[in-house]
């Protein structure tokens, strides 16, 4: 068994996998299958992703990173996650591959999952015809609402995170924890210290959402595999289910963040940025620009953009909030 894997500095945040333990686990998990080799992929910032090739199959192989990765509170145990919404991921898509086994590589927890052959979205879409894109984001609004359409019982992030009983609960718990993150590597400044004011007097509008629907947490070109051409075209696989969570369905970031077409819309079967609560989305922008504060620490870039955005959503949510004050409101 051959192992090749990308060469990086012992300060960055993906750090390569014990090989023997590996061959071990491998060896294990594919019993009656020669494993050949395996490659790791220039895939993804979180996980180690690898490619198995034994003599009959080909798998991918996800590696969560190790014990002492610095992760933020919203990225903790987000294998665990997806492995605790696995099945009902797969029940509502057969676009999700599925999961073949769950593991551990020298304390890192993996898993396996067949190898979907295709293109990936994001690598050919400016190639694609304004024709193949529009429908290829018809198929993901489908797939979206199919998704969407499994309820829970809790709101959050899945097992072994707590659920909350209410909407408002876990925005301000997910919150929280990223402003903590934000102080511990010293990137909290006045626009999220506004933010997080103003974040309670929306609670009852966000706790008008009664129902935790399914979100698959990272729906965007770069996790799709489509195939075929023209007419033909098609998504083929769905992948990366490990920021799934359980709650309002456009607080998902792409949905609003993205700014996917008509198209994507015209699958999923109504345009949720028409239908739902204004000042819920501009909740929602907010703390995805805390996020986008904090990556900025992970990617060594300047937080001055990420910083503005936040301050445009703190203007839109005191607008909201003067007008409700208003006594003509």
């Amino acid at each position: 068994m051959k192992i090749h894997q990308i060469e990086r500095d012992a300060s960055a945040f993906q750090q390569p996998v014990d090989e023997p333990d590996l061959r071990l686990k491998l060896s294990r998990e594919l019993p009656g299958e020669k494993i050949i080799k395996v490659t790791e992929l220039k895939a993804g910032m979180f996980n180690n992703t690898y490619r198995v090739n034994t003599s009959n199959n080909s798998y991918i192989l996800k590696v969560a990173p190790g014990k002492g990765a610095d992760v933020f509170y919203n990225e903790r145990n987000l294998m665990q996650r997806e492995r605790s919404v696995s099945r009902q991921l797969r029940s509502r898509s057969s676009l999700i591959p599925e999961y073949l086994s769950f593991f551990t590589v020298n304390d890192r927890d993996a898993f396996l999952q067949p190898l979907v052959h295709g293109r990936l979205w994001h690598e050919v879409i400016s190639s694609l015809s304004e024709v193949e894109n529009a429908e290829l984001w018809k198929q993901l609004g489908a797939f979206a609402k199919a998704i969407h359409n499994c309820c829970g019982q809790q709101f959050g992030y899945p097992a072994p995170f707590k659920g909350f009983g209410r909407w408002s609960h876990f925005i301000a718990d997910n919150v929280d924890g990223m402003i903590e993150d934000c102080r511990r590597f010293d990137v909290f400044c006045e626009e999220i210290e506004t933010y997080r004011n103003h974040l309670p007097c929306f609670y009852q509008t966000l706790d008008q959402v009664k129902t935790p629907k399914l979100l698959h947490g990272d729906l965007w070109p770069r996790n799709v595999i489509i195939d075929g051409a023209g007419a033909g075209i098609h998504l083929k696989a769905v992948f990366d289910g490990e920021r799934a969570f359980w709650g309002d369905p456009v607080s998902d970031w792409v949905l609003i963040l993205y700014d996917v077409p008509g198209a994507f819309w015209q699958g999923y079967g109504e345009n949720l940025l028409k239908t739902s609560d204004p000042s819920c989305i501009s909740v929602y922008k907010g703390m995805y620009f805390i996020l986008n504060i904090l990556e900025t620490v992970r990617f060594q870039e300047s937080c001055e953009e990420p910083r503005k955005r936040l301050s445009a959503v703190n203007k839109e949510l005191e607008k909201i909030l003067k007008l409700k004050q208003s006594p003509n409101a």
